[in-house]
């Protein structure tokens, strides 16, 4: 065999990592470098001939001694460890055939690779029991990049989890600010902040939020903030529920009937604001009805104001003297609500006490029973017994005592859809529906926004203490033409919404919109066909995505009152409704500085 000492690479030889061997054609070890050595665990001398073949004991090594060919990346089991292997032929001047073994130990990095598998499994995991959680999460970095933003968070703000993740809050949020950011903010500010609001889905549902907002500390850096919404819109309706009974002072058999403001209504139909035609069919339809004591079934979209029509009724009604009560039937488990109804008696469950029902409390005057169609069916039917006999027996109780009261139910549903999906008993529709009455939802009467703004503004700006000259002429414009799934109470929340973001200013503009509508109006923009003639000196084409394009819109927008502005930002700033910090933040945020 050569002499390594001879050429100078036993150091080399010795001081590389990997372990070496060179063996014969019989795969005899005739020498192995310091590495080699003490990975079989031998001393420097041998003292017998050793074969590779007897240090590794995987006998598919074998097959690559072939005096023609290298093998490399050979894997070979070594006891617990693993390796991989080099089988390296090499022939001397004289002929002699020797062979190069290098072994590599990748037990570490496959333990890392494992890992690194490992986590990754745990990682999808946690996501997937975060995903499960009945509250909204999301987190980002101090870049504001969306590390992890979990399915409820997705259904309450309308996003795609999948399409929001590894984005920017900027890209998803086009509308959003550094100023407006609270997951921003409580990052810069290293402070946990608590907000609520009431925002309004697709389909006009409103949703009430609480919002919880900390900073994340890891070996006391900031590096991400968290964001944990809940959505309390059934705790909020409960709370509210709850209060209203709790204000009803139970009247004992006897008691004298109430009178006036005292009835609890706060509504009558002179308070409705319309100008349209349909609605002033419906309103005179509905002073029609009340002059009689027939059941009335209200028909709406949730926020139409089908409990301002209820009050109107009985205030117009000869029994406008007497109680008003009110019941929300989504609010109350059916158990609960049944209760509530009819009364309840001691030792009808525990802890009962002998208090009266809603049926003997309205006694002489009217129930509204709200969304008729959330009721069990069961408890349906013991409504339907009420209303024929007009008599009201207590849970637990063998009396029976008659009840003269006239009965309001209103639905957010079509009434016969309600009764094919099995929300409505038919025999109980018929007997309510003596008198129908529909309120058309605001998309079907845009006549009406302008007088409901003015109204809203005149009701929220005294106690906001704000003076209101004018409305910005694109929102107000944009107000008319929005279609309003939220219906009367969507329009006044964001109006009044709108007075609590004012300060020193006189008008409404885009920055008091929140921010859902800011998104949606700029969206209207980017889509409109009166567009290439506001930007006939700006480029835009079509391409890429709806929120590229938006940002493209944004920027060309800035461009254009800058340059109508001659560059004067404060100018093109109150084009744009931008106070000049905003501004500045998209100069910024779109390489535009001056």
């Amino acid at each position: 065999m050569p002499d390594l000492s001879q050429i100078g690479l036993r150091k080399v030889w010795n001081a590389c990592f990997e372990s070496m061997a060179i063996t014969n054609e019989r795969g005899d070890v005739l020498d192995m470098n310091r590495s080699a050595m003490r990975l079989f665990s031998l001393s420097s001398v041998f003292a017998a001939p050793i074969s590779i073949f007897e240090l590794i004991a995987d006998m598919s090594l074998q097959k690559y001694f072939k005096p023609d060919k290298e093998a490399t990346g050979i894997p070979v089991s070594f006891g617990t460890q693993e390796l991989v292997a080099n089988v390296l032929p090499t022939q001397t001047q004289s002929g002699s055939l020797y062979y190069l073994i290098i072994l590599k130990n990748i037990t570490q990095q496959q333990k890392l690779k494992y890992q690194l598998q490992d986590l990754h499994d745990t990682k999808l995991l946690y996501d997937a029991v975060l995903d499960e959680v009945d509250q909204g999460l999301s987190v980002i970095n101090h870049e504001g990049k969306i590390l992890f933003y979990n399915r409820k968070m997705g259904e309450i703000e309308l996003k795609e989890p999948s399409a929001v993740k590894g984005k920017r809050i900027f890209e998803v949020w086009p509308g959003l600010t550094e100023e407006t950011s609270t997951l921003l903010a409580s990052m810069k500010l290293s402070k946990v902040l608590n907000h609520r609001e009431t925002h309004f889905t697709n389909t006009g549902k409103a949703v009430t939020t609480l919002t919880r907002t900390s900073p994340l500390l890891v070996g006391g850096k900031k590096l991400a903030t968290i964001q944990v919404l809940k959505d309390i819109s059934e705790q909020k309706q409960l709370a509210e529920t709850i209060s209203h009974l709790q204000n009803q002072k139970p009247q004992d058999d006897g008691e004298p009937a109430m009178s006036g403001a005292a009835n609890h209504t706060r509504f009558e139909f002179k308070d409705i604001v319309f100008v349209s035609r349909d609605m002033r069919q419906t309103v005179e339809q509905a002073r029609r009805a009340a002059r009689s004591s027939s059941n009335v079934l209200i028909i709406g979209e949730t926020g139409t104001g089908k409990e301002l029509f209820a009050q109107s009724l009985h205030n117009e009604s000869p029994r406008k003297k007497e109680p008003f009560i009110a019941q929300n039937c989504a609010a109350l488990p059916e158990s609960l609500l049944e209760g509530l109804l009819f009364g309840t008696s001691p030792g009808s469950f525990t802890g009962a006490i002998d208090r009266q029902g809603l049926f003997e409390q309205a006694d002489g005057g009217t129930l509204l029973l709200d969304e008729i169609n959330s009721m069990g069916l069961n408890l349906q039917a013991k409504l339907l017994r009420v209303l024929q006999e007009k008599k009201s027996q207590r849970l637990g109780s063998a009396k029976v005592v008659d009840v003269d009261v006239r009965i309001i139910a209103t639905m957010n549903e079509d009434p016969l859809e309600a009764i094919r999906n099995g929300h409505l008993r038919e025999d109980l529709y018929y007997r309510l529906s003596v008198v129908n009455i529909t309120i058309p939802p605001l998309r079907k009467r845009k006549e009406d926004i302008p007088a409901l703004i003015e109204s809203f503004i005149a009701k929220h700006a005294t106690a906001l203490g704000v003076t209101v000259d004018e409305i910005d002429p694109d929102v107000y414009q944009y107000l008319l033409q929005f279609n309003w799934p939220g219906n009367v109470r969507q329009l006044e929340h964001v109006i009044e919404g709108c007075l609590n973001l004012m300060y020193d200013e006189r008008a409404i503009t885009f920055e008091h919109l929140p921010h859902s509508f800011k998104d949606n109006m700029l969206q209207n923009l980017a889509s409109s066909g009166e567009l290439a003639a506001t930007m006939s000196s700006v480029p835009f084409s079509l391409g890429g995505t709806l929120e590229e394009q938006v940002a493209l819109l944004e920027r060309n927008l800035i461009m254009k009152a800058l340059k109508e502005s001659n560059g004067n930002i404060t100018r093109a700033g109150e084009k744009l409704g931008l106070s000049r910090q905003n501004l500045n933040y998209k100069l910024k945020k779109y390489n535009l500085q001056q």
